[in-house]
């Protein structure tokens, strides 16, 4: 197959650490996108807030939904992956070694969602919020986590001619790679192979930083709650029906799709039928509201717990202005 350009690097499946101890390299990138992720989350809860009421504590109510999303996204991560290769496992104890990799990226953020999403709701927090400052976390988690794939060499697809093709020039404590492409044996899915093929972690690795930067851009404007949750579920949903036709595994779900696609799929019906349902664009005032981040409850709030050189003088009138607005931008007051 002759191939005008195409990309070329070794892979390193297992990093040795001790003995027959060893690291995959895509546990590690997925660590290292989790921590850049959740950064980023925390900083747009500060601004954006976690209800539409004041909250105190953001930070600490951050770190404890982060805390539940990690340990939800690894059970997650870990079932998916296990439930649509149960061949590859047939040893039960194997299902616990995660750090040898095999993780579902869709499973591990289905996962950390349902594990958060009890803490939220008990505290009377705003799903829609909380999932709108974790969007650009998530697409910067997913381009930083791909990079894992990429040198282990896994998701591969078919042979082609595209310019963005692959082709592995050899694997690290693995003098035999590359082998032959297709060869004998049952997995192509990952490995070093001498032939160009379709490396669609690549492409998801491109997709994630794509629609990184697009959310980036769209927070220069306000943006009614529920905003980006729902741009980063289409964009990225929509990145993934895409690349997914390239792949050579897991297409038996339904049809010719894989779970990935049949789950993207039903994401961005879900969220276009929720936005149609309940048109988050009509609640006013939106919280992403840069560059002051200035929200109505905040407001009521300070004026409430005004500075005590200024109790003498009375509040009312601050905290009746504050109600006003509130009520002219559409906000109605938890104890009213």
């Amino acid at each position: 197959m002759s191939v005008l350009a195409e990309l070329r690097w070794p892979i390193l499946e297992r990093i040795p650490l001790f003995g027959d101890f060893a690291v995959s390299p895509h546990g590690i990138t997925i660590a290292i996108g989790f921590l850049a992720g959740a950064q980023l989350m925390l900083d747009r809860a500060q601004k954006r807030g976690i209800a539409r009421r004041h909250v105190d504590g953001v930070e600490l109510h951050i770190q404890s939904i982060l805390t539940r999303a990690a340990i939800g996204a690894i059970i997650g991560a870990r079932f998916f992956y296990i439930v649509t290769r149960p061949d590859a496992f047939p040893d039960p104890l194997g299902w616990f070694r995660v750090w040898e990799g095999g993780l579902s990226l869709l499973g591990g953020v289905a996962g950390g969602i349902l594990l958060a999403v009890p803490y939220v709701l008990r505290r009377r927090m705003s799903v829609p919020l909380l999932l709108d400052s974790a969007a650009p976390g998530l697409a910067l988690g997913i381009f930083l986590g791909r990079v894992g794939d990429l040198v282990i060499g896994e998701h591969l697809g078919g042979e082609t001619t595209f310019f963005l093709g692959w082709r592995c020039t050899g694997a690290f404590r693995d003098a035999a790679a590359p082998y032959p492409f297709p060869g004998a044996g049952p997995q192509t899915v990952q490995g070093c192979f001498d032939a160009v093929l379709h490396q669609t972690a690549l492409y998801d690795f491109l997709a994630g930083g794509i629609v990184f930067m697009i959310l980036i851009l769209l927070e220069r404007r306000p943006r009614f709650d529920g905003f980006f949750m729902i741009a980063f579920g289409v964009l990225y949903g929509t990145g993934r029906l895409l690349t997914d036709f390239a792949r050579d595994a897991d297409k038996d779900l339904l049809g010719p799709l894989t779970g990935s696609q049949v789950t993207a799929f039903g994401v961005i019906v879900a969220l276009l039928v929720w936005t149609f349902l309940r048109r988050p664009d009509r609640q006013a005032p939106y919280a992403w509201a840069p560059p002051e981040f200035t929200h109505p409850w905040d407001r009521r709030r300070e004026a409430e717990d005004g500075p005590e050189d200024d109790l003498s003088e009375g509040t009312s009138g601050p905290v009746e202005s504050t109600e006003a607005e509130m009520q002219a931008g559409g906000y109605s007051s938890p104890d009213g």
